[in-house]
């Protein structure tokens, strides 16, 4: 995948959210990413959510690169990678379209995370059981019709 033209952000200046994700992301590559979802990945995860199609597909990948170089701020780790989750059962629930066709490259993370939730610092107790939202994210790829 290249970095996304700015005919695949589409009319982006007419939505806020959208605006300000392309404002942060258009034109960089994800590897010029990196240090912006270190800095915020709660914030990132938004900005993520709000992108049109093409863009969330190159930047998801960012984001999954980001969650699996470990490379985390103090006490971000369990945000990082509860974000990361959350952001991909939400796409496929309100948007298959838009995150199915990259749901291959991303699944081997996303089990990653969830069997390894104790060294994310992430509390059951705060966060919930990963691997109960990576059963969910199977589950609804499969109902989509994608292959893991």
């Amino acid at each position: 995948m290249t970095v996304p033209t700015e005919s695949d952000w589409g009319d982006y200046q007419s939505d806020l959210d959208a605006k300000c994700a392309h404002d942060l992301f258009g034109g960089r590559t994800n590897e010029e990413m990196q240090a912006h979802f270190r800095l915020n990945p709660i914030e990132r995860t938004s900005e993520l959510r709000f992108m049109p199609t093409v863009p969330f597909r190159y930047y998801v990948l960012g984001f999954r690169d980001f969650i699996m170089r470990k490379e985390f701020d103090f006490l971000s780790a369990s945000d990082a990678a509860s974000c990361f989750l959350s952001l991909v059962l939400d796409k496929l629930e309100r948007q298959p379209q838009d995150i199915i066709p990259v749901m291959p490259d991303l699944l081997p993370a996303l089990k990653y995370v969830a069997e390894n939730q104790t060294e994310f610092d992430a509390e059951e107790s705060i966060y919930g059981d990963f691997r109960e939202t990576l059963r969910k994210i199977q589950s609804l790829n499969a109902a989509h019709g994608a292959r893991e």
